[in-house]
């Protein structure tokens, strides 16, 4: 997610400290102009629905699923030709992944047939929803980044 005023924030709480930082710096009754307060309480908005920022409410099993993220990142980040997308809570890939099936099942991907995509996704995180959905749906739902395939190690930054 591209973000104009939070764009280091990692946590939830960095993102409620920086918020607060903005708040005082540019709120119409400290001096601040509206226009820009408005852009960043939209900002805001959209950034604490995005599912990334509920990691620290989960319970503590599935925080280490999404810590091993990184890791299975790592393994497939040097694949030629693949695209890496985090898309809410599951990795995709798309691309050239036809030569790399077999690694992609030892990794723990799926494959999802109809939008021609291979998932990865906590075990806990299965879809309830029995009604098809588009890979453009689930972009605009629950939010896409791709993954920067010009480093060859996939690092969290802090």
């Amino acid at each position: 997610m591209k973000t104009q005023y939070f764009q280091n924030c990692c946590t939830l709480e960095e993102v409620k400290r920086r918020y607060k930082e903005l708040a005082m710096q540019h709120h119409p009754d400290r001096g601040g102009n509206t226009a820009t307060m408005q852009e960043i309480n939209s900002e805001y908005e959209s950034i604490i629905k995005n599912p990334f920022f509920d990691f620290a409410k989960q319970p503590e099993q599935e925080q280490q699923e999404f810590i091993k993220y990184p890791e299975i990142i790592n393994q497939v980040i040097g694949l030629h030709g693949i695209i890496i997308e985090l898309i809410g809570n599951w990795i995709w890939l798309s691309g050239n992944t036809y030569p790399y099936r077999c690694q992609l099942k030892q990794i723990g991907f799926y494959f999802a047939p109809k939008k021609i995509m291979w998932y990865y996704r906590p075990p806990d995180y299965k879809s309830s929803n029995k009604s098809p959905k588009t890979i453009e749906y689930i972009r605009a739902k629950y939010g896409s980044d791709t993954i920067n395939m010009k480093s060859e190690k996939f690092e969290l930054q802090n």
